[in-house]
């Protein structure tokens, strides 16, 4: 590139959800993205950058239609996001329409984003669905957890969650009594918390936002004292903090856990605290993580991103030491990192998710070989029901 491109802006655009019932976490998502780039005052190895939101809504053609007015309209270099897993999975289908255009699909969990087929400028360094169940599903069955219920949204994110879960849980020798599936948005819980089966041990929820907050108030005021086993969205810490004893003692799993003395951490507890009041989430973790890891790579390649094939293969080498655990890519361009097994206690008067586990730099595919994962059916309802049916 010559020096007057070198010099010029870098356009970094940002998906995220901005209304329905996952808007307070894509406000949560954007907020680690504004601290991200605030820290280095907007300018990464003598460039400045210019950050474009681009609003979602869940849906995987808005995901699009902000994906080509980053690219087209706004001339967004690198792109963000999105946050939910029906929008990743449209992204990774249609990433052949934007192959000058790096993604860091830094937040959504599809499965697929970085598995049966990868791309050369598409990255995630976020977890996806499967990866954190994988450990989870064995830990609750050593934790004598035998049979169990599972309750989740109708989409994609939820499908990978109980589908990788129930994998490794009932190789181990659990059982899965019944399946419940909800449209995102259900207010009303009280025909599956009536419905639940007597003889079951734990309750596995994969709901967020809105939804998990209506779902245990409602288990609450029926009075049902089931344990529940929590996704890493469902007791995100804004979730916890608001329903505090409702969730005490709930088990769950995350790439993020609220106790560490990694000096990463506590950078981005503080500035989240002054800027929020409140312990940060999964969300801004992830779209925090998205920015510093793309802040190291334009370093690394002092800030030529022109060079785009050059700039895709550092990004692909790139490791950086995030909040919670150090972090690289896989050669599926798959995050690799800590996941704890997180317990809601109370310290200091705030509800908080603490590590009682950690499992140390895990990748997508646990412990199974990369191509006979690959092999196996997509989780969605139908798979889900015939590798592991109810019994």
């Amino acid at each position: 590139a010559s020096e007057t491109t070198a010099a010029g802006p870098i356009n970094i655009g940002v998906l995220s959800v901005t209304s329905g019932a996952f808007a307070q976490l894509g406000q949560d998502a954007i907020d680690g993205i504004n601290i991200a780039f605030e820290d280095v005052g907007y300018e990464v190895a003598g460039r400045p950058v210019n950050v474009f939101i681009l609003p979602t809504d869940m849906t995987p053609e808005t995901a699009i239609d902000s994906m080509r007015a980053a690219v087209n309209r706004d001339k967004c270099q690198i792109v963000l996001g999105p946050l939910s897993g029906s929008e990743g999975t449209a992204i990774k289908n249609s990433i052949g329409e934007f192959p000058n255009t790096l993604v860091n699909a830094c937040c959504t969990a599809a499965e697929t984003v970085t598995t049966r087929g990868i791309a050369p400028n598409l990255f995630r360094t976020s977890n996806n669905g499967i990866q954190p169940m994988h450990p989870f599903g064995e830990y609750i069955y050593e934790q004598g957890y035998k049979r169990i219920v599972t309750i989740g949204e109708d989409y994609d994110f939820p499908y990978s969650t109980v589908g990788a879960l129930l994998k490794t849980f009932v190789e181990k020798g659990g059982t899965v009594a019944k399946k419940y599936w909800v449209p995102i948005g259900t207010s009303d819980y009280s025909p599956i918390i009536t419905d639940l089966p007597k003889d079951i041990d734990g309750i596995f929820v994969t709901l967020s936002g809105t939804d998990i907050m209506n779902f245990l108030t409602q288990m609450e005021s029926f009075g049902v004292e089931i344990p529940i086993l929590g996704s890493p969205t469902s007791l995100d810490s804004g979730t916890v903090t608001t329903l505090g004893e409702v969730v005490d003692g709930v088990l769950s799993v995350n790439v993020i856990t609220l106790e560490s003395d990694r000096p990463e951490f506590k950078h981005l507890y503080d500035r989240y605290w002054e800027l929020r009041g409140r312990p940060y989430g999964g969300f801004t973790s992830a779209y925090y993580t998205g920015a510093l890891f793309t802040i190291a790579a334009i370093e690394a390649v002092n800030g030529n991103i022109e060079d785009f094939e050059a700039f895709c293969e550092v990004y692909g080498k790139t490791e950086i030491e995030a909040p919670n655990s150090h972090i690289s890519l896989d050669d599926h361009h798959s995050v690799v990192c800590d996941f704890f097994v997180n317990e809601v206690q109370n310290v200091d008067g705030v509800w908080k998710n603490i590590p009682v586990k950690t499992y140390s730099q895990v990748g997508q595919f646990w412990n199974y070989d990369p191509a006979e994962y690959e092999a196996q059916p997509v989780y969605d309802k139908e798979s889900i029901d015939q590798m592991f049916p109810d019994s």
